[in-house]
């Protein structure tokens, strides 16, 4: 009586096409974290860029200022 190695076995043949599904839903996940992050750090650069615009703006300013009195 000669039995296969897999007699017994139940195998879910779907499972690889779940599995696959799953990483590309997760990586979607993960790209658009990434995008939001990118986001965030240049929106932060902007913002600072326009603070030390301003400082500089009102630093000449106050300069001019003093040396005509």
């Amino acid at each position: 009586m000669n039995v296969s190695d897999t007699a017994g076995k139940i195998y879910d043949t779907q499972e690889y096409p779940k599995l696959e599904a799953f990483l590309k839903e997760q990586q979607g996940l993960m790209d658009k974290i990434d995008k939001e992050e990118s986001v965030q750090n240049k929106k932060i650069v902007q913002y600072v860029m326009v603070l030390t615009g301003v400082a500089l703006t009102l630093f000449i300013f106050n300069k001019f200022v003093n040396k005509k009195r």
